[in-house]
């Protein structure tokens, strides 16, 4: 007899069902995306025990005859696609046909439905992949589906499911994603009979934001919509003190999918480089559409990542849309990037902490506390500091008078200088509260923006001694693409035999850094597959420079140069952080102060 053998069909579903049910979150994307494919405006998702013993997906879509029920359940059975242009061509969710079969090989099925206009509908048991009962039944127009006990019959399968807690919230996620991309369904999660969440149809994707994120996250949302050729971005973009310790608020959607791409995850990311600190994530909503032609979507068993035709095209596009978002709608002087509680001591991030022993303060008036009125119990009494007479050391009054800005703001430079902290912090006196900016790191924003559009104006410098730089095959084939690139701001590098190469210039702002150091940050920025990374390059070359000539925490100003400081940082866009993406400034507010000495 032969070595070789076809399998019995209910041993290949349960190997599909290994690429296609990794988890219970997995039966609920399957069911989920079944129920949108279906046209569905009402979507109900009931889980018990985290999904371990019981998810039920409820829809009021189009629903099956009962051929078509029982057809459902063949492996590759499917309505979305006939032939191989539809399948280059594929507008829907699902089209594979494998969900149905392989979540019934791995659990105790039950699919309930009914089309419209039908009397009855049909009801179908299956268990472990083997049909065990077909009957009419009496429903609702749309499908439900139950799956029970999920890897019953695969204890190995079984036992590697996380807490309950775990597995609730990769459903979590699913659910939150598919519900983001679809505002015009009614959607409901229900676990252990209690509602987690319950977002109606709203008309348009704002509002759903909105609904997803919580009405405060929402309203430091940036709308922005692109066109470029065939492709099409629209969203919205988190202001850059809306960071977060994971990934999870970067929802992307391909033509309507959700999906997890690393390539478009570091275009976004690239976009807020010199926004936010390192480690830290962006609230992001991206909805990219382009011609299905351009993107292949059956990559992947789960479907939850794509193959781009041109990868370069969609990072340069992704990365402009994002930055032009943030950049035309951040205001001039936006609330505060930190609110903490005084109950919290107070952290003054800064590149380079002075040793100070006796920290002084300048002051040129005594501090003058707000009137108390009715439902402000947290103001200041007017005589609370009657007696205080801190000593002047110089006044910084504005030569004319505040000017507020369209939001109704005053720009630094027009607020009262109360004077320098530990020649680290410039304090101002705003009309409700205490302003603290980081001198450090407002001038290296300040420098970042003047060197980075267009590019470092910094000219060229010979190195004394060229250096050799020995590279991985790999980084030598993305340094060959970009030595054209690199020479134009100032760093010349030709090859020096196989993959070393010479480096013979580098900017003069950078002269200070060591040259293969710097060229090998620059090659570890750039992006696999990007045609041509300049905004990356000339971005962290400005990042560098503005580090080494912005003024030091430590370094005691003038009163004139503070003013200067002021004056520019109001001129200065993304004014709320420093390239690294740590805070420029933050408000202590009179109710926090007067919370602090129990004044409430």
């Amino acid at each position: 007899m032969g070595k070789i053998t076809v399998l019995p069909d209910t041993l290949c579903n349960q190997i599909a069902a290994g690429e296609v049910v990794e988890r219970p979150a997995a039966v609920v994307k399957e069911l989920m995306e079944n129920s949108i494919d279906a046209l569905a405006r009402r979507i109900t998702l009931d889980v018990a025990q985290g999904g371990r013993k019981e998810i039920r997906v409820v829809d009021d879509g189009v629903g099956m005859h009962p051929d078509d029920a029982l057809l459902a359940l063949e492996r590759h059975a499917t309505s979305k696609i006939r032939t191989l242009e539809d399948l280059q061509a594929i507008h829907s969710l699902g089209f594979r046909g494998e969900a149905l079969p392989s979540i019934a090989a791995v659990s105790r099925f039950e699919l309930t439905t009914r089309e419209a206009g039908a009397v009855s509908g049909t009801c179908i048991h299956v268990e472990g992949g083997v049909i065990r009962d077909v009957r009419e039944a009496g429903c609702a127009t749309g499908t439900m589906i139950t799956v029970r006990d999920l890897f019953f019959n695969m204890p190995a399968r079984r036992k590697f499911l996380r807490s309950i807690d775990t597995e609730m919230s990769y459903i979590s996620d699913h659910f939150l994603r598919l519900a983001m991309a679809n505002h015009g369904i009614h959607f409901q999660l229900v676990h252990q009979e209690r509602t987690l969440y319950d977002f109606p149809q709203t008309p348009g994707e704002e509002q759903r934001a909105g609904q997803v994120l919580g009405l405060e996250t929402g309203k430091k949302l940036i709308p922005f919509s692109v066109e470029n050729g065939p492709i099409h971005m629209r969203g919205f973009t988190g202001q850059p003190d809306l960071q977060r310790s994971n990934s999870q608020s970067l929802f992307i959607f391909v033509n309507g999918r959700p999906v997890w791409d690393r390539t478009i995850n570091r275009a976004v990311l690239s976009a807020y480089e010199s926004l936010i600190p390192q480690g830290k994530f962006p609230a992001v909503i991206l909805f990219l559409d382009l011609p299905p032609g351009l993107v292949d979507v059956n990559v992947h068993p789960t479907k939850r990542e794509v193959r781009f035709k041109n990868p370069g095209d969609i990072i340069e596009n992704v990365r402009s849309a994002v930055r032009k978002s943030l950049g035309e709608s951040r205001p001039l002087f936006a609330p505060s990037p930190i609110h903490r509680s005084l109950s919290e001591p107070p952290i003054f991030p800064h590149d380079r902490d002075p040793l100070i022993r006796e920290p002084q303060v300048s002051f040129d008036r005594p501090f003058r506390g707000q009137p108390s009125s009715a439902g402000q119990s947290s103001r200041f009494r007017a005589d609370a500091f009657a007696d205080v007479e801190p000593p002047r050391a110089f006044s910084l009054e504005p030569d004319a008078p505040p000017q507020q800005t369209a939001d109704g703001e005053i720009p630094f430079s027009q607020l009262p200088v109360i004077g320098q902290l530990a020649n680290c912090y410039i304090l101002l006196e705003a009309g409700d509260g205490l302003i603290i900016i980081d001198q450090h790191a407002a001038h290296e924003r300040i420098i970042f923006n003047s060197l980075s559009l267009p590019s470092p104006r910094e000219g060229a410098q010979r190195l004394i001694r060229s250096t050799i730089l020995d590279l991985l095959p790999l980084e030598a084939a993305r340094l060959r693409h970009l030595l054209s690139l690199l020479k134009e701001v100032g760093i010349e590098i030709e090859s020096f035999g196989g993959d070393s190469f010479v480096i013979h210039s580098i900017p003069a702002a950078l002269g200070d850094i060591p040259p293969d150091e710097l060229v090998r940050d620059l090659l570890a920025s750039a992006i696999e597959g990007e045609e041509a990374p300049q905004w990356n390059i000339l971005n962290r070359l400005a990042k560098t420079a503005a580090c080494h000539k912005a003024v030091r925490a430590g370094q005691r100003l003038k009163p004139e140069e503070i003013r200067a400081l002021l004056q520019d940082l109001d001129r200065t866009r993304f004014a709320a952080t420093c390239p690294h993406g740590r805070p420029v400034w933050f408000k202590l507010s009179h109710g926090d102060i007067a919370k602090f000495f129990h004044r409430t």
